[in-house]
């Protein structure tokens, strides 16, 4: 009965779809009015950093990160959007943290160790699309290109560097189409950096060598990626050594660091300090000796580069009211309060944050 009324009706059909043709062919030939990166449909074109123009949903509520670095930048701007998390949270950071992101899939990371980026985890995600955030390498667009031939995921990159997260935040503001947010901590970015660039001003100049490793004897060289916070607060790294080509430092000897003899020492944990104050070389160094030395807090990420995220501000302010508190005129309590509050929706009583900057806090 179904095809019997199918076959009747089949020639009406055709007559109607020729005069619907004849109609639209003759119709004048003029573009849809759109704004511009915006299609006349539920999608849009983001241009990315790397000048790739990527059609996207314009309602994105499922987007992925590349790895770490991605995972929190995207998790500070919005983390109700993600559609996984790059590696599970620590239990240090779950007690500052809503437990319902713990439960998110986890994804993996597409560069730096491993890489163990779980595909079938992005897709099972329902993910919309790929971000990555950082320093561009050479083979991103190529990277970017084949991932999204691989699994039909659009991916973007988005250029995430220390003196440019303003404009990182702000793009991604553009990627979601709501700035709400984005531009609150695009203005704290900025606002820091004011503070940075008003120290550069000053005559004042003090030097550091930042301890690493079992022994301390690893640091992150002048000039690298991962020091140069060091150079935006300002303060002069001892450690003029090649940079390392992957995660952990140069490795330097104590020999090179007595003949720096650096103002202060910044000693990357806890567990390390405690080390280096059992080890004779170290206690004879004179900023060791005299008291010269600082821990780096590490909650929920390192205050200066582990991994180099948004955490450098907040470190930025923490360095600087040390060295120049003339500049850096705020409570470093209630500093990394708000920090904690705008970028993480975290609130922090006083003896939590005493245990952080004391490095103690786990």
């Amino acid at each position: 009965m179904i095809k019997q009324t199918g076959r009747k009706f089949l020639p009406a059909l055709v007559l109607l779809l020729v005069l619907v043709f004849m109609v639209t062919s003759c119709a004048p030939n003029t573009p849809a009015e759109t704004t511009p990166g915006e299609t006349e449909d539920d999608t849009f074109v983001f241009v990315d950093s790397l000048g790739r123009e990527v059609t996207l949903p314009k309602e994105l509520t499922k987007i992925a990160p590349s790895g770490t670095l991605a995972g929190i930048l995207l998790f500070t701007a919005m983390p109700d959007r993600l559609a996984g998390i790059a590696q599970n949270f620590s239990d240090t950071q779950m007690k500052l943290i809503d437990p319902k992101y713990n439960e998110l899939p986890v994804l993996g990371k597409f560069y730096g160790k491993g890489p163990d980026y779980n595909l079938e985890t992005v897709l099972a995600a329902g993910t919309e699309v790929i971000v990555d955030l950082g320093e561009a390498k050479d083979s991103t667009v190529t990277d970017m290109d084949e991932l999204t031939a691989q699994i039909g995921i659009p991916t973007v990159f988005i250029e995430a560097l220390f003196d440019n997260m303003p404009k990182t935040y702000r793009d991604l503001g553009v990627l979601i189409g709501d700035s709400t947010r984005t531009e609150q901590l695009a203005a704290y970015c900025e606002e820091t950096l004011a503070l940075s660039e008003k120290a550069k001003l000053s005559d004042k100049r003090v030097s550091v060598y930042w301890a690493m490793g079992d022994l301390g004897l690893n640091t992150n060289a002048r000039g690298s990626f991962h020091s140069e916070l060091l150079d935006y607060v300002p303060l002069i790294n001892v450690a003029e050594v090649d940079a390392a080509d992957r995660g952990g430092g140069s490795e330097v000897s104590m020999e090179q660091i007595i003949q720096w003899d650096p103002d202060y020492i910044l000693i990357d944990t806890l567990q390390l300090k405690e080390e280096m104050l059992k080890d004779p070389a170290w206690k004879a160094l004179p900023a060791i000796k005299e008291g010269r030395y600082l821990v780096v807090p590490q909650v929920p990420y390192g205050f200066l580069a582990d991994p180099p995220s948004v955490n450098r501000y907040i470190g930025l302010r923490w360095l600087g009211t040390t060295f120049y508190p003339e500049i850096y005129t705020g409570d470093i309590k209630e500093e990394v309060k708000a920090f904690f509050e705008l970028f993480y929706g975290v609130k922090t009583g006083d003896a939590t944050i005493d245990e952080i900057l004391a490095g103690t806090y786990k």
